[in-house]
């Protein structure tokens, strides 16, 4: 559903490349002549074309939340779902001046996803009755400017089946580097203008188990970085394995985002010009993340 004319919607990507916004805003050195991009989202997806967006599945159903805050559109975050494993490929999302505000608590409120219609999702008894915790994704303190937005972080399109001493262990440390509740990466202007993040468990053939009613428990969980601050991006990946106990620190699971494109099949930040996206996605300046 998303392959349309492939010149057309890589000559739109490229012309939209050069806004300065989040819908594609000119990377590595903003004095980057180079535009070609090669691998950018085509088709007529609203939102495709966003910096933080992988490049899209055609098995998947795409959809972005978003909210209104003050007058103006806020996107909560993007999902790529797939029906037949009833788990999302990967959730997208920012953290920038217009949201990463603390303004409200967690909401605390699982509930059914009203926007996928037919799209089957796993319920809260699947996930409980087979022994797992509901894992957020894009967690709740990731969107904690508004209360819709955080609300839309308890649908259970968002969840994921974890085990309890994974999703309270050293995943849960990563997540709380972006947002510790604040302070973090992504909520600390001072380390980025904004941070792209891409989220998710794995359901590619042979990186997932079922377990009882619950059809897809990824085997391992993985989240790609990306921090632009002033005109220049850096990036970074994790990947760790879902079991109960991961020894050593965060630090330790930190790989190049070509190493977890290579493990997850996933095409991250596409959107990217070809340069830019080559130079990031290649290494890892662990002094810029704080990781030594």
């Amino acid at each position: 559903m998303k392959i349309t004319k492939i010149l057309f919607g890589i000559l739109l990507a490229a012309i939209i490349a050069g806004c300065g916004s989040d819908d594609a805003t000119p990377g590595g050195s903003e004095t980057s002549p180079d535009y070609t991009n090669i691998n950018a989202n085509t088709g007529g997806e609203r939102y495709a074309y966003r910096i933080e967006m992988p490049r899209l599945n055609d098995d998947d159903y795409f959809l972005s939340r978003t909210t209104t805050v003050n007058g103006e559109e806020n996107i909560t975050y993007s999902i790529s779902f797939n029906s037949e494993r009833q788990h999302s490929r990967w959730v997208a999302f920012t953290f920038n001046e217009s949201n990463r505000a603390k303004n409200v608590g967690r909401s605390d409120n699982f509930q059914a996803d009203p926007d996928f219609l037919g799209e089957y999702t796993m319920t809260k008894q699947q996930i409980n009755g087979n022994g797992y915790q509901r894992g957020h994704l894009v967690a709740s303190y990731d969107r904690v400017y508004s209360r819709e937005a955080n609300e839309q972080t308890f649908y259970m399109s968002n969840m994921s089946p974890q085990i309890g001493r994974f999703n309270t262990g050293l995943w849960n440390d990563l997540e709380y580097k972006i947002n510790e509740k604040g302070s973090g990466w992504g909520c600390n202007p001072n380390f980025a203008d904004t941070l792209y993040v891409v989220k998710g468990g794995t359901i590619a053939e042979g990186q997932y188990t079922s377990k009882g009613t619950c059809p897809t428990v990824p085997k391992y969980y993985f989240m790609a970085l990306l921090r632009l601050k002033g005109n220049n991006y850096y990036g970074i990946a994790f990947w760790m394995e879902h079991k109960s106990s991961l020894p050593g620190t965060v630090m330790d699971y930190a790989i190049t985002i070509d190493d977890l494109e290579e493990r997850t099949g996933i095409d991250f930040f596409c959107n990217l010009k070809d340069n830019l996206e080559n130079a990031v996605e290649s290494t890892i300046d662990k002094k810029t993340w704080n990781l030594y």
